[in-house]
């Protein structure tokens, strides 16, 4: 039994995300996937896919009908709802949270390319493109499942680090000061996440050097100081310095941050 979706507004930054394509950065392709991969499996259990079953995840404003009916689970829902045909419903971040999900029994069906339903903002590349009008189907669900409640997230107060790779381009205050002050989200994107706060001022090299493979997470410090978190569709490489890296454990409780919200950082 497989259901079907219809967009009626995109809303902003609306895309189709599964955990994302591998074994394409020497080609200059990142892996993408859900920013917030701990909002997705908690949404995935409470309908019964894996936690890596393709989802919806939108920045809000996208509103969807249903063409047929079906289990679905979204961000700021206490638990999973039957949908019948003709209902809507608008998807929204909850508080505090920059991006909304959308699981459906069964998850989003498509065809992969590079064996990932992703969208990849920097690579262009997008198997799934939702647009005003576009329909959505889910795979077939081979046996009912049981509806269960949306499992609170983790809170996380103290985001921890890791020190980077270049110590050679930092001053031997830059950790201290990344750990002793409040940050606040100024930009948040699935590129990355910008902090605004007191510059970092103890930087030996603050310019760009030879490029060099970036993974997610990384806090890179360009000139002005200000750190930048790479999120999912960050590029594969990067020439400004790596002050830290994020603890994986902790990824989606800093990148899913809204705008105007604060971060803080510990050593891990």
């Amino acid at each position: 039994m497989t259901g079907v979706l219809r967009i009626v507004s995109p809303g902003v930054a609306t895309t189709v995300q599964d955990a994302g394509r591998f074994g394409f950065a020497h080609l200059g392709l990142g892996s993408a996937g859900f920013v917030d991969r701990d909002e997705v499996a908690r949404l995935n259990r409470a309908v019964g896919n894996e936690p890596n079953a393709a989802v919806i995840e939108s920045a809000g404003g996208c509103v969807i009908e249903v063409e047929s009916t079906m289990l679905c689970a979204a961000s700021g829902w206490v638990a999973p709802r039957v949908l019948a045909e003709g209902e809507r419903f608008e998807v929204r971040p909850a508080r505090g949270r920059q991006w909304a999900y959308v699981a459906l029994s069964g998850g989003v069906d498509g065809d992969a390319r590079l064996g990932s339903l992703s969208a990849d903002s920097m690579a262009l590349l997008n198997p799934v493109p939702l647009e005003t009008g576009t329909r959505i189907a889910t795979k077939a669900v081979t046996a009912d499942v049981p509806a269960d409640v949306v499992v609170p997230s983790r809170e996380v107060s103290l985001i921890r680090l890791w020190p980077g790779p270049q110590p050679e381009r930092l001053g031997a205050t830059v950790l201290s000061q990344l750990t002793s002050q409040t940050w606040t989200i100024r930009e948040n994107s699935r590129v990355g996440v910008r902090l605004g706060g007191h510059a970092l001022t103890d930087l030996l090299d603050g310019g760009l050097a030879s490029s060099e493979p970036m993974i997610v997470g990384a806090i890179q410090l360009p000139p002005d100081g200000m750190p930048i978190i790479l999120s999912r569709d960050h590029p594969v490489t990067g020439g400004y310095p790596i002050a830290a890296v994020i603890e994986p454990l902790d990824l989606s409780a800093v990148l899913g941050r809204a705008y105007g919200e604060s971060v803080r950082f510990t050593m891990a």
